[in-house]
């Protein structure tokens, strides 16, 4: 969620030689919006292929497999509940 323009406090905290030579500035005067996009996405699957892969090391108990599978699943799933939301998000 991108901010207001101006809707941040000025930090008084800055020494005064730093603020004169560092204007008040904001991300979303250069482009920025607080999002990734596609290369997010593109990376969480990375991530979840990654972690599917390493259940196949070598354990000392199944404990490491149930928790790579977990954080796994639980990618999958925000992935997925991600793309329904992108798909759908015209019509509300």
């Amino acid at each position: 969620m991108a901010l207001e323009q101006g809707s941040e406090e000025k930090d008084l905290s800055l020494p005064a030689d730093y603020q004169a030579h560092h204007p008040d500035e904001h991300p979303e005067d250069w482009g920025w919006h607080g999002e990734w996009g596609r290369a997010a996405r593109i990376a969480g699957w990375v991530v979840a292929v990654i972690l599917l892969l390493m259940i196949t090391a070598t354990h000392y108990n199944e404990q490491g497999t149930l928790f790579l599978g977990l954080f796994a699943g639980g990618l999958v799933v925000a992935l997925l509940w991600d793309r329904q939301r992108r798909k759908n998000a015209w019509r509300s």
